[in-house]
């Protein structure tokens, strides 16, 4: 206790005081010593009655840990397995661990993705499955075509008269009214390639696939043929001439093709000096063509006589097709001399 250890420590300092001032005498320090060894005495009793009793609290401790029922083993769940095509995140098996699920692209999750460990030695939730996303939930087979899955792809199945990567092309197994097909000159091999493992064939402006799929060929549309349909335009003013891919028009004798490539001139044989007409006869021209014409002024009636004065001054053609030309005379009288007759 702490008052004993005031009683130790006051007889510490007598003794010491004693050894150096001689303060007590012999009785007194004999009496002093006495009760230091008294004092240790009892310490030392109680100290081993304090290590008894603290022995016979473990002693009891042990007894009492040794008699208790034993720990209950630790719970754990039975080991989960990543899905097909999925991955597994955790790797811990026991009570309150998490399991995490996901699936590769292309697949889609179905059941839990996330399972706890319970006490009971069960995982939450549902066994966790990937799925193949599916192609065709978008319908993209046109025409009556039929979607197969496939993994990250689908394959459409065409029916009878459909090509294409989904169906939307029509392929035709005889060539329409309007094709050329007599002519090797109107036919072309169609320009195929292979993409994603499907064969792709188109053809160049102006030609159309005929045949099969396996046996396809580029066959020349007839532009001419087509815009002969009623309520589509005229390519050409007077007559159209199919050509491979393409067309031209042309015009009648005696007329030009104009820069719009459809339209048509006459040509004036006259002015551009392209006619036959010998000296003395006059050059007409006329829608297609030209016509030499020899112009005389009437002949002379009573005293009157008449002069050409002038080149031809008009022609016109009349109901039954026949020239009509106007000349440009002068007559002259004894009393009116320099009048002027004209038609």
């Amino acid at each position: 206790s702490s008052l004993s250890l005031v009683r130790y420590l006051w007889l510490l300092t007598l003794l010491s005081l004693s050894s150096s001032q001689n303060c007590l005498n012999k009785q007194q320090l004999l009496a002093a010593i006495r009760q230091m060894q008294q004092f240790l005495k009892g310490q030392e009793t109680r100290f081993a009655e304090g290590v008894r009793v603290m022995k016979n609290r473990l002693i009891t401790l042990q007894n009492s840990v040794t008699k208790a029922a034993p720990d209950p083993q630790s719970v754990s769940c039975p080991a989960l397995d990543a899905p097909v095509d999925g991955r597994r995140f955790g790797t811990k098996y026991f009570v309150d661990h998490e399991v995490h699920f996901t699936c590769e692209p292309g697949f889609q999750l179905m059941g839990s993705s996330t399972r706890v460990c319970q006490a009971n030695g069960s995982w939450t939730g549902e066994a966790p499955r990937c799925k193949v996303i599916s192609k065709c939930s978008s319908s993209p087979c046109q025409n009556g075509g039929t979607c197969v899955d496939g993994v990250n792809q689908y394959k459409c199945t065409c029916p009878q008269g459909w090509t294409g990567e989904n169906c939307q092309y029509q392929s035709q197994t005889a060539p329409p009214a309007w094709s050329v097909t007599n002519d090797p000159a109107f036919s072309r091999k169609p320009r195929c390639a292979k993409i994603d493992r499907t064969q792709h064939c188109s053809c160049e402006a102006g030609f159309h696939m005929s045949g099969t799929a396996d046996n396809s060929i580029c066959q020349d549309v007839n532009e001419c043929e087509v815009y002969k349909l009623e309520g589509v335009p005229r390519l050409c003013m007077y007559a159209c001439v199919n050509v491979p891919g393409s067309y031209r028009c042309s015009c009648p004798s005696g007329y030009k093709l104009l820069g719009d490539g459809k339209s048509c001139e006459d040509i004036d044989e006259c002015s551009l000096s392209q006619h036959n007409c010998t000296r003395g006869m006059t050059c007409i021209n006329t829608g297609g063509g030209f016509q030499c014409v020899s112009a005389e002024c009437p002949r002379p009636s009573g005293n009157a006589s008449y002069v050409k004065t002038s080149p031809l001054y008009g022609a016109w053609l009349s109901s039954s097709s026949s020239l009509k030309v106007c000349l440009r005379c002068s007559w002259e009288r004894p009393s009116q001399p320099g009048q002027t007759d004209s038609c």
